[in-house]
């Protein structure tokens, strides 16, 4: 099981790093509102094959407000994400994106009612400073409208994190994956457009 975990957590980050370096690449032809709808309906694509198996339960769920809210905020997420990593260096916005960890803390404490002890608030905090000694070289250049819509996206998906826990309690990872792409690929159409 932990050799899988560690697998998974590779493959994560490699996919991601090659999504954000396309997201840069194809910047200057393609809006972050079209690459973000791009995104959902790809994440929609590969979940298909579970939502024909079992339509009824893929789609089973007693509070479709926190799903619809936790799709809205990562959509916006995504759009916010996807701008700021084409505005500026991928390792400066890659940067902002962890202070994500700043924001799920609160969350943690106040939504989900958790105990955060001295060790886990430490960890957030040396977090925190690595982000600020990766930014400090360049700290003229991550202030202004990017790096703002790069702190944005990290709080919007902090909220979707804490839903993500919330839900959990009583939905399956499928149930969250197909709502979350099916809506993500419906709000991201207007914006797209």
């Amino acid at each position: 099981l932990w050799v899988r975990a560690r697998w998974w957590g590779v493959t994560s980050a490699v996919t991601f790093t090659l999504m954000t370096s396309l997201i840069k690449y194809l910047g200057d032809d393609y809006s972050p509102a079209l690459q973000t709808f791009y995104r959902q309906a790809a994440g929609l694509i590969v979940l298909l094959p579970l939502i024909v198996r079992d339509p009824v339960g893929a789609f089973r769920t007693s509070r479709p407000g926190i799903l619809l809210f936790r799709s809205l905020a990562g959509t916006i997420g995504l759009v916010l994400a996807f701008w700021a990593y084409q505005e500026m260096p991928l390792a400066e916005a890659n940067a902002l994106s962890f202070t994500r960890t700043l924001w799920i803390v609160p969350l943690a404490i106040f939504v989900l009612r958790e105990k955060i002890g001295p060790w886990r608030l430490g960890a957030t905090l040396v977090g925190f400073l690595g982000v600020l000694v990766m930014l400090q070289p360049s700290i003229a250049n991550a202030v202004g409208w990017p790096a703002g819509a790069a702190l944005a996206s990290a709080a919007l998906f902090a909220m979707t994190v804490t839903g993500m826990k919330v839900m959990t309690r009583d939905h399956s990872v499928t149930v969250l994956m197909v709502w979350s792409a099916l809506l993500g690929v419906v709000l991201a159409i207007p914006l797209a457009v």
